[in-house]
């Protein structure tokens, strides 16, 4: 009974500091709120690049572009005679445009940029390099579009985003921080007689430190909850807008899965939270409160 006293005690006196806290509140929560989204953003990118990653790997298809006035049904023959092509499909570029304007909503007296594609298939991952080596000495031939190329290109993205991101989330933790600590720091102040006469009375140290500590737990809980919106969305809607757009202009057979990762975000963001801001109260009650 004991024990269910001082659980009663600290949850209700956390009520009445979240209540005195005021504004704070929302201040401490919406840069909290940004600081796990961002995080929990920088994540699901880092997952979503590494799925492309592994599904570039193990392509086997790619595109050649063709010049204007180039055979096509002669270069595809060709290619399709190299004993390591499985097939050639050809793409005309009136086709590839009208599926282009449709997708993405162009008028129909845009003029078509687009040129004769194909769209060549090998029978095995390491054959895609050499077929690829073959091919680019072929008269008519514009540019050949592969995963290496992507692959590197992505990288390159990744790499920049990825550190730009950690950055910024981390300059914003350290500010969450700091205004969490402030907060408490006023809370306590306030509540300095109060705590004096619980020294006097020879109360438990967590009966004392408890609700300060769950204060700022309770920030975690409730940024973590309201940072995973954004991300839920960008994954129904973005994303996966994304997927669609990026099959329609790469003939890649792409497996996209990033939705089973987000629960995992989700739980890291909430650990986070909740792990520095418990942590950041508990630091800021050791320093101000003496027991």
């Amino acid at each position: 009974m004991r024990s269910i006293r001082i659980i009663w005690r600290i949850l209700k006196e956390t009520y009445q500091s979240i209540r005195f806290s005021g504004m704070s509140n929302f201040m401490v929560i919406s840069i909290l709120t940004v600081t796990l989204a961002l995080f929990g953003g920088v994540l699901q990118f880092n997952s979503s690049i590494k799925q492309i990653y592994q599904n570039l790997d193990n392509q086997l298809e790619f595109s050649v572009y063709l010049i204007e006035g180039a055979e096509t049904k002669a270069i595809a023959q060709k290619i399709s005679q190299i004993a390591a092509v499985k097939k050639v499909d050809i793409i005309p570029k009136d086709v590839a445009w009208r599926t282009f304007r449709d997708k993405f909503g162009f008028s129909e007296d845009s003029s078509n940029p687009l040129p004769d594609t194909l769209h060549v298939n090998v029978k095995r991952a390491q054959d895609l390099k050499p077929v690829v080596d073959e091919i680019k000495n072929y008269s008519g031939i514009e540019q050949i579009s592969y995963a290496p190329q992507l692959f590197q290109g992505l990288k390159r993205v990744r790499s920049i985003l990825f550190s730009f991101g950690l950055f910024i989330t981390l300059i914003l933790a350290i500010s969450t921080v700091t205004i969490i600590s402030n907060t408490i720091q006023l809370i306590i102040k306030s509540r300095s007689l109060e705590i004096k006469i619980l020294r006097l009375v020879g109360v438990d140290d967590w009966y004392i430190r408890g609700p300060f500590i769950t204060h700022g737990i309770f920030y975690g809980l409730v940024s973590s909850f309201i940072a995973i919106v954004p991300l839920v969305i960008f994954q129904n809607f973005v994303w996966n807008s994304f997927q669609t757009s990026f099959k329609t202009i790469m003939p890649l057979t792409f497996t996209f899965d990033s939705g089973n990762e987000l629960g995992l975000i989700f739980v890291i963001m909430f650990l986070t939270g909740v792990i520095v801001c418990g942590t950041s109260s508990y630091i800021t009650t050791n320093k101000y409160i003496k027991v």
